[in-house]
């Protein structure tokens, strides 16, 4: 007869390591599978920051093309010798970039809102800052107020108005421009402005900063260079400009990792002519 063996199937000890093995693996596929999803989300991010970033380029660049090629000083000349003594004393500058700052999470010098005006269309700008959870003051939006209407315009992000004569930027000049105290009401006559950022959910972006040095003109004076630098981020995640590097600040919860997954930025440098009539 033949002696059948007593000894097959597993032994307890073989059980344990196979099971473990298995929850090992499973664990790591699983890793695996979350790093990838958050790969993937930041990657789409990061191009739809690329993406509008570069449509806003040429929004600008299209604006400085139509607008005058004389400096912005040029526009200093005022019936009020106040209004021409800080416009001329401060080289037109304010008359074509403006930006306050103010303190956020303990930062002194954060960019809160401003204008950049290029003599044919005005860029009016809420920072990031403004919409961030425990982020700045809400108060201190930057508002535009129509001449004609009286019809105001707030709690948007970026503002597009028609600006041939740099309305937006003069109107807070001077009395209402004293060092960093900028008055958040800006002035024009554009009844129908564009909002190009809008703060209703549908885009998850915002200005941080919007930079632009004065304008140089040749001798001629039909032509003038700007160079222009802005950075265009998401408004989750806990961005930080103020920060080495701007990069998004890392989570202190698990229940803020899903949104730092969303959380991109970039900077745009970019330069543009103007070739506009006076």
């Amino acid at each position: 007869m033949q002696k059948k063996d007593s000894k097959s199937g597993f032994t307890l000890v073989e059980l344990s390591l196979s099971i473990a093995f298995i929850a090992i693996l499973s664990i790591t596929i699983a890793l695996i599978i979350n790093d990838a999803i958050s790969t993937y989300r930041r990657g789409l991010t990061l191009n739809q920051i690329n993406t509008a970033g570069m449509d806003l380029v040429d929004d600008i660049r299209t604006a400085v093309q139509n607008s005058p090629a004389s400096p912005p000083s040029s526009n200093c000349k005022s019936d009020k010798d106040d209004f021409q003594k800080n416009c001329e004393e401060n080289s037109g500058v304010r008359l074509m970039n403006i930006t306050k700052t103010g303190k956020v999470n303990e930062i002194e010098n954060t960019p809160l809102y401003g204008a950049f005006c290029t003599g044919a269309y005005s860029y009016i700008w809420n920072s990031g800052y403004l919409f961030l959870e425990g982020g700045g003051d809400k108060a201190i939006y930057a508002v535009y107020e129509g001449d004609e209407k009286k019809e105001e315009w707030s709690d948007f992000r970026l503002l597009k108005v028609e600006d041939r004569q740099r309305d937006v930027c003069k109107s807070i000049l001077p009395e209402k421009y004293s060092g960093e105290v900028i008055m958040s009401e800006f002035k024009g006559k554009d009844e129908n402005p564009v909002v190009l950022l809008a703060n209703d959910g549908s885009n998850p972006l915002a200005l941080y900063s919007f930079t632009s040095a004065l304008p140089a003109v040749n001798g001629l004076e039909n032509a003038a260079f700007y160079s222009m630098s802005f950075i265009l981020g998401t408004v989750q995640g806990g961005i930080n400009v103020m920060s080495m590097g701007n990069f998004c600040e890392a989570p202190e919860s698990s229940s803020s990792a899903e949104n730092f997954d969303y959380c991109a930025i970039n900077k745009f440098n970019f330069a543009a002519q103007a070739n506009g009539r006076k």
